[in-house]
This record gives C-alpha cells, structure tokens and sequence, in this order.
C-alpha cells in the first residue's frame, strides 16, 4: 500500500485549521461554548472552551486519518480520492467555524449551516458517483444482494437521490431550520434503505 503522505499531511492541517481560529478568539470566547444543540437550535450541551477549541479538530483529524488510509489501500483512482479526502477538513472547518461564530454571537443560526454543509455534501457526492473514472470500479456490498445487478444504473438512480436531497436540504436551510432537519433525517434513512430496492429492481 502506497499512502499517499501530501494529500495527507495537508488534509489532517485543514482538519486542524480550525484550532488556530479558536486560539485567535480566544480571549473574547465564554468559558462554556455550546457543542451540540436540539432541533430547535438551541444548544444543550456546553464544554469548556478550551476543550471545544481543541477537541472537536482533533476527531475530525483522525477520521481523516483513517478515511485516507483507507482510501490509499483501496487504490482509489486520484480523482475519487481527492472528493472523498476533501469532505471531512471541509466539514470540520464549517462546523468548527460555526460553533465558535456561535460563541462569539448567539445570533448565528448552527441549525441553518449544518443543512448548508449536508447539503452540499450530498449534492457533491450525487454529481461525481456516476463517473465511474473518479472510482475506477465500485464496491458496494449489499449482503450478497448485489450480485448480478447492473451496477451503473444502481449508482445513477443513488446519486440522482442524493443530488436532489443535496438540493433540497440546502434550499430548505434558507427559509426553515425544522424543515431541513426533517428533510435530512428523511434523506439518511432513504439512502440506506434505497440501495435493496434498487439492487431488486436492476437485476441483470
């Protein structure tokens, strides 16, 4: 396995970006900053700031850590790896941004940027999954089930769903926050439950 130590190096820095933000703000922050917050917007649960600076990048840190190596062994063609690589330092910059704009004024709507950041996320993946050049082959196992399917009419039809719940989560970020967190939990569990349907519905 060859890892590719640039894109990692640099990814894991994106992912650790956010630290030196929270060491800018540092002496205008509250002591408490709100970490995760219900689906009113409200915030429910507070952690020092010194942990909420440092803590929350590290994770993401590692994930990605984990997400590259991964990736790297899996021989993933360079276009699909750089997508794949490049979701988790975006994240950990709009969500660490955006609690720390939070804490810095209790105005910011965190419910509204985490549609924007699914949102787009999903409208990413939904545009690049048909391009069997960015992956090189797909592997998806679906308990067996996906044996004799006609695999790039399963992959069209899963990121039609996820480009158009991209879109819908991203719109609905503008004009509702309750509304967009429907659609989001309504867009998670219909991608984990639409891949059997598919995989019945295209057998070669």
């Amino acid at each position: 396995m060859r890892v590719d130590k640039k894109s990692l190096f640099l990814s894991v820095g994106i992912c650790l970006l956010p630290i030196l933000i929270g060491v800018y703000y540092y002496d205008v922050l509250p002591e408490q900053i709100a970490v995760h917050f219900n689906f009113k917007g409200e915030p429910d649960d507070f952690v020092s700031k010194t942990r909420a600076i440092i803590e929350l990048p590290i994770f993401f840190a590692i994930v990605q850590v984990i997400i590259s190596l991964v990736v790297d062994f899996d021989k993933t063609p360079k276009k699909g790896a750089l997508i794949i690589k490049g979701i988790v330092p975006l994240i950990s910059v709009l969500v660490q941004g955006g609690l720390i704009a939070y804490a810095l004024d209790n105005n910011f709507n965190v419910t509204q940027l985490t549609a924007f950041v699914i949102g787009i996320v999903f409208i990413i993946l939904g545009n690049y999954l048909p391009k069997k050049e960015f992956w090189g082959k797909y592997n998806f196992n679906l308990f067996g089930l996906e044996k004799g399917v006609n695999e790039q009419k399963v992959i069209r039809a899963y990121a039609l769903l996820m480009t158009f719940s991209g879109v819908a989560i991203f719109i609905s970020g503008f004009f509702s926050s309750t509304v967009a967190l429907v659609l989001i939990v309504i867009s998670a569990i219909s991608s984990t439950v639409l891949p059997f349907y598919l995989v019945k519905k295209y057998k070669a």
